[in-house]
């Protein structure tokens, strides 16, 4: 492991700002950053690596959720519905990493799982990004921005209007949301839970398994299944993991390296504290392919890593 020097001090200061940016930008813990940069350039095997990157989380979801709820996007409701599968689903996550933990292999088992799993990911983003691309070309319709997708309007309310939020269920297993966020932007949508709510528990088990939140299925389920607004769900997504990494945390603190926590969530508070405010205007198709293609590249590299002990 890396020694904690000034400048590595200020390595993981630089690296926080990044984390806290697109964290709260794709409704993530910030873990599928965090534990390749403490693998590769830090010397953290998996295990110290995705217990950290626990640690790390919960200043980037804390910065992102209040800086959420100024900006009143957090579904709170439909996050509690969501908390009743993804808490166990931690829960069992933070068990399975320390059971990992205490036997002995040949290869990084946590290291392996994490790769494997963040190439299959990418991948799916990747090309389900890549099909939008080509459908919007055929179309010819224009990339909507982050705030307008699914929004009831995307004008600015001239009544005043209270933003708080109306709940009421039409159906059973059905909820209608609709409020207005701080910008007078208007939400409605209607979101059928069961069973596909029940996929929060797959999103708890390995963001505590893996060091990742959670996030990376939340907003997926969200979004594509559910039908919330992409604003909605990633500051949505946001306060969850916050609420439902603290009982992984728990169980997995031994292994959390806080020095390495504390410099990293500088950054992380400074930066995820301020992107909400302007998120509409920086996520764009274009930077989610980017951003996807780098972490099939970097769960590659970390795969390769895995099998050269066995070659």
């Amino acid at each position: 492991m890396v020694e904690l020097t000034i400048l590595t001090k200020l390595c993981l200061v630089l690296i926080g700002l990044f984390i806290g940016a697109i964290s709260p930008t794709f409704g993530i813990g910030g873990g599928l950053v965090t534990v390749p940069i403490l693998i590769l350039f830090f010397g953290f095997d998996g295990n110290l690596a995705t217990a950290t990157s626990l640690g790390l989380i919960i200043f980037t979801t804390l910065s992102g959720t209040i800086a959420y709820h100024v900006e009143k996007r957090i579904d709170f409701k439909l996050a509690g519905i969501f908390m009743l599968f993804a808490v166990p689903g931690t829960l069992f996550g933070g068990y399975m990493a320390n059971y990992f933990a205490s036997i002995e292999l040949d290869i990084d088992l946590l290291q392996f799982i994490f790769a494997a799993f963040m190439i299959t990911i990418a991948g799916t983003k990747i090309a389900s990004l890549y099909e939008d691309y080509r459908t919007s070309q055929k179309t010819g319709k224009k990339e909507a921005k982050n705030c307008d997708l699914h929004a009831d309007t995307n004008e600015k309310q001239k009544e005043t209007i209270t933003p708080s939020q109306r709940y009421s269920v039409r159906k059973t297993n059905r909820i209608r949301r609709e409020f207005i966020d701080a910008r007078k932007i208007k939400f409605s949508y209607e979101v059928k839970v069961f069973p596909k709510v029940v996929i929060a528990f797959i999103g708890g088990f390995f963001g505590a398994l893996l060091g990742l939140g959670g996030g990376i299925i939340y907003v997926p389920v969200l979004t594509m299944l559910m039908g919330v607004p992409i604003g909605i769900a990633a500051a949505t997504s946001t306060f969850t993991i916050l609420v439902s990494s603290l009982l992984p945390i728990i169980l997995r603190f031994s292994f959390i390296q806080w020095d390495f926590v504390l410099f990293l969530a500088i950054g992380t508070i400074i930066s995820a504290s301020v992107v909400p405010k302007y998120i509409c205007k920086v996520q764009s198709e274009t930077i989610l392919l980017g951003f996807w293609i780098i972490v099939a590249v970097t769960a590659l590299r970390l795969l390769i890593n895995v099998v050269m002990i066995l070659v």
